[in-house]
């Protein structure tokens, strides 16, 4: 018998919105993601609110893919 398994993963790379930063992170959720995200931005870019229209970008560079 075969067990599903979610191998779904979302992936981000700063470098994907057109930022000099080889940043990259993964997660299993949105939910996990978006907080890695906003933590590199504050730290590594010293952005202390994210805009909405890079919340947006953000948003449409993140892909989902297995593994």
């Amino acid at each position: 018998m075969f067990h599903y398994v979610n191998y779904m993963v979302y992936k981000f790379k700063c470098k994907d919105i057109g930022m000099q930063c080889g940043f990259e992170t993964k997660a299993k959720t949105m939910e996990e993601l978006m907080p890695k995200i906003v933590e590199h931005a504050q730290k590594e870019h010293g952005m202390k609110e994210i805009p909405p229209e890079l919340q947006e970008k953000v948003k449409n560079a993140i892909k989902k893919s297995l593994f």
